[in-house]
């Protein structure tokens, strides 16, 4: 055979094997466990690095995985106490981007120990975080069945304790969400730290302008393994990347003495995307209520009861959020980007239904010319955006696996733009459109479900007051 032949041959073998998907009841019957090895605290007199060490054994072939963590150090950070306790669970949460490629059953610990009320918590976690991944594998399992954590006979973390500050520590993605959290709260809050972990540009901005304020953290994935993994058919999907976020911050809220992280997660958080086998599947899980109050059950019963997370605009919903946007961010009008796809070349791709949601809230609020000039274009005239239009505002539709908000919320904005053209103006998404006389409560239920201290509520309670929607 000529050197070609086998080149060609050797090229469609490859290409083959590469389309071969596995399957979870297939890797479910292989002899696959996954293994949480160690983790390290290595601190320099410039930074503090967090090191994590985890092993998918699939028979006897072991690859193993290399998690990162990096912290450079400033004059408001202060490591001296024991903190084995959050950088052991900060590991247990980022496991779950390694677990997933094959997610075995047995789930070995090897570097700390969890009670059996932890394992449960911890088995929810990994069972609601991974729904959507879940559900678009369709795999077939219960939140028994999913993965059993077994860990080493070791005695148990103990709660650290720490003297915090009424600081705050407010996470910032670059989004909409978090700027509006960020301009409420800097004037009555001034000695506010910033958070960003691998932050985008439109984040990066804001750290920039406020040098004395910020944290900004270096998170390494051990990116190529995964992809290959990938590559070869193995399982990928969304994980619960909040939760991530949230022992990160108690970990930060202990480094700086600060009392408060504060979240910028609305209520249209809570709303699952579609029920798949009885569970409720929402892209958004790590960032409901449900998991908030889970999350800070456990951090004061098995962290640290000096740290305290919850979400600052919890008791509004996403218009309520676009009308205080439009008001208060004036000056992030062209810098703000809520993108997946185009964040990291800052810009918005204009394909995507976190765009065009995001477009939908803020048409009532923000003047067309200046709205399609931060978009790049009417996002509402272009029929290409059909199926995601539908999949946003209509609730027989599988609602996009975004973060997006609820089919309420999305037609009561529609419904108000429409109002504003005449027949002959209308964009070609609301031609088809037909308008949801439905009773929308703008009423914001301050005494609902939310974890917000009374300083932070009345803050918000106070700039709602002056809303006019």
């Amino acid at each position: 055979m000529s050197n070609s032949l086998v080149i060609l041959s050797y090229n469609i073998s490859t290409k083959l094997q590469m389309a071969i998907m596995k399957n979870f009841e297939t890797l479910r019957q292989e002899d696959n466990k996954f293994i949480y090895k160690k983790y390290e605290i290595v601190e320099s007199d410039s930074s503090i690095a967090l090191h994590f060490l985890y092993e998918l054994h699939e028979g006897e072939v072991v690859t193993p995985f290399h998690h990162r963590i990096e912290l450079k150090k400033d004059a408001k950070l202060s490591t001296d106490f024991a903190m084995d306790t959050a950088v052991f669970h900060i590991g247990l949460a980022e496991a779950i981007s390694y677990y997933k490629i094959a997610a075995p059953k047995e789930f070995y610990i090897e570097c700390g120990y969890l009670t059996q009320e932890q394992k449960e918590w911890f088995k929810k976690l990994y069972f609601n975080g991974l729904g959507e991944f879940i559900y678009l594998n369709k795999i077939n399992v219960t939140q028994d069945d999913l993965v059993e954590f077994i860990t080493a006979d070791e005695p148990k973390f103990a709660k650290i304790k720490r003297e915090t500050e009424e600081r705050a520590i407010i996470p910032i993605g670059g989004g909409k969400d978090s700027l509006v959290s960020y301009e409420l709260l800097k004037d009555i809050f001034p000695d506010s730290l910033l958070f960003s972990m691998n932050p985008i540009v439109a984040s990066k901005e804001i750290l920039d302008k406020h040098p004395e304020s910020a944290i900004e953290l270096k998170r390494e994935l051990d990116l190529a393994k995964i992809l290959d993994f990938n590559k070869r058919g193995y399982l990928n999907g969304h994980i619960p990347f909040s939760s991530i976020v949230g022992f990160i911050s108690i970990w930060l809220g202990l480094l700086y003495k600060s009392r408060y992280i504060v979240l910028s997660n609305e209520s249209s958080a809570n709303e699952e995307n579609i029920i798949y086998n009885g569970q409720k599947i929402n892209h958004q899980y790590s960032k409901s209520i449900e998991f908030e109050n889970d999350f800070r059950w456990y951090v004061k019963n098995f962290v640290t009861e000096d740290v305290e997370y919850f979400s600052f605009l919890r008791p509004l919903d996403e218009i309520h959020i676009a009308k205080l946007f439009s008001e208060h961010a004036r000056e992030h009008f062209f810098t703000f980007r809520s993108c997946n796809v185009g964040s990291k070349r800052n810009e918005w791709c204009g394909k995507c239904p976190k765009c065009l949601f995001t477009y939908i809230m803020l048409c009532n609020y923000i003047d067309d010319v200046t709205l399609q000039k931060i978009f790049g274009k009417d996002m509402l005239d272009d029929e290409e955006l059909r199926e995601l239009f539908d999949g946003l505002s209509q609730s027989e539709a599988v609602k996009p696996f975004e973060c997006v908000g609820t089919y309420d919320e999305v037609n009561y904005a529609l419904t108000q733009k429409y109002k504003s053209y005449t027949q002959e103006q209308l964009p070609k998404l609301l031609q088809s459109y037909e308008p949801k006389e439905i009773f929308y409560n703008l009423e914001v239920d301050f005494e609902g479900e939310n974890n917000l201290p009374p300083k932070f509520k009345e803050v918000l309670r106070e700039q709602v007051a002056k809303l006019h929607i």
